[in-house]
């Protein structure tokens, strides 16, 4: 703990909290300032027996705890130790005190806060700008290096490198999108080739126990939500489709399934399993060029994304997935 004296109205002298023109030693210590009753009474130009009352109701109403806010230091000339209060209750008690320097003190304070509220988001937006200008100066960099496979002669290595950058530029472009929640919903395939039934995910899962040599635990159900979650992927709300289309669909089965753990084992991997036997029977599992919409890893991936989620974050997970087949 050390000391100092605090200067000039006004001044934040070494993260003290301002005490006007009047000079006062204050203790600092754990990155906070410390005052005694009677340093806040002289402060507020009022009575110690009004900061002793307006303590009592900080405490009362549970706005601050007594434990973490007061600490009890050894003074000169006092034979026991003195109760010091730190800078949020110092702040606490200076909105409660009617006298004029309490006054002085809130609209100080007041308009310190307003001022970090301004530069702080000032400064967050020089940010946001900032990382902006260089996320599409990435895209543009992408967008060069992906131009670059084209041309007849490069070197392999090159080549490969340029291919792979170009590859993940939509994976880029996924990911801004999802931290500036911008994510929206493609417009995915309207027209249906394959309906899934209850009776037709129970092959589903059977084949893929007898494949994998799975235990009798593996699918089997807990209670009714598994019949309820493919129910659910076909709703409707007057007479249209809650969820139109195929990848609409195929997004909000694999959600379903996995979050409403339906089974005794083997949740997330029927869950998966249902979900890409869906795409392949409604003809959308590859892309034009043959390829997987979802590979291997990226399937776990969302599985577990999923299984992890909040359900107050199922938006969310539909639109990433929906994203990542579209």
């Amino acid at each position: 703990m050390r000391k100092m004296r605090v200067r000039e109205e006004g001044e934040l002298y070494g993260g003290a909290v301002v005490l006007y023109k009047d000079r006062f030693e204050v203790c600092l210590d754990k990155d906070t300032v410390w005052l005694s009753q009677k340093q806040m009474a002289e402060l507020f130009e009022t009575e110690r027996s009004v900061i002793t009352k307006h303590l009592q109701n900080v405490f009362a109403t549970g706005e601050l705890e007594e434990k973490s806010n007061v600490q009890k230091m050894h003074i000169p000339h006092s034979d026991k130790p003195v109760a010091f209060y730190n800078l949020d209750m110092i702040i606490s008690i200076g909105y409660r005190v009617n006298s004029k320097r309490g006054t002085q003190f809130r609209i100080w304070a007041t308009q310190i806060l307003k001022k970090h509220l301004i530069d702080g988001y000032t400064l967050n937006e020089k940010r946001l700008q900032a990382a902006q200008a260089k996320y599409r100066e990435l895209q543009r960099a992408v967008a060069l290096i992906g131009n670059l496979t084209a041309i007849e002669g490069l070197a392999p290595e090159v080549a490969g490198i340029a291919q792979v950058i170009a590859e993940y530029s939509r994976a880029l472009d996924i990911l801004d999108d999802f931290d500036h929640e911008r994510l929206s919903k493609p417009k995915g395939t309207r027209q249906s080739k394959f309906e899934l039934t209850y009776e037709e995910a129970r092959k589903i899962i059977g084949a893929m126990k007898k494949k994998f040599h799975d235990s009798a635990l593996v699918g089997r159900e807990k209670d009714s939500g598994f019949k309820s979650s493919i129910g659910a992927v076909y709703q409707t709300f007057g007479g249209k489709d809650v969820y139109p289309t195929v990848e609409e669909k195929a997004a909000h089965l694999l959600y379903f399934v996995t979050k409403n753990h339906s089974f005794v084992d083997g949740n997330k991997r029927i869950a998966a399993a249902i979900f890409i036997c869906f795409l392949q029977k409604n003809g959308i599992l590859l892309c034009k060029d043959g390829g997987r919409r979802l590979d291997d890893n990226a399937l776990v991936a969302l599985t577990l994304m999923i299984a992890a989620s909040r359900p107050s974050e199922k938006e969310v997970m539909v639109k990433v997935i929906l994203n990542l087949l579209g």
